[in-house]
């Protein structure tokens, strides 16, 4: 896929998988106003994703002011698999999608 102008965008983008290829966890944060190509740069990352399982979902400006909204549209279709996790992080995921009451 070809990025024109977009090369620190791409390298950073490279690292990121390379990093977890290696089996180190790290974070990207693509943000911008619309229309500058933040979406190519995701179809970027897809495609050089060769190996991993890529999971993805779309913001909804109407659902802004709802807490969780992308965290629940995320994990909504793999919940089953919520057992998997360790204590803490199990019920932190089952709290934020209202599977279990706060622990507060």
């Amino acid at each position: 896929m070809q990025l024109v102008g977009r090369d620190n965008d791409r390298r950073a983008l490279d690292r990121l998988l390379g990093r977890a290829r290696q089996g180190l966890s790290a974070v990207l944060v693509v943000r911008g106003e619309p229309g500058i190509g933040k979406t190519r740069l995701l179809d970027y990352a897809t495609d050089s994703a060769t190996g991993f399982q890529v999971t993805r979902i779309a913001g909804v400006e109407a659902e802004t002011e709802l807490g969780y909204a992308g965290l629940q549209a995320l994990c909504g279709r793999v919940l089953d698999r919520v057992v998997d996790l360790p204590g803490p992080q199990a019920a932190a995921l089952q709290t934020a999608n209202g599977l279990r009451a706060s622990q507060r």
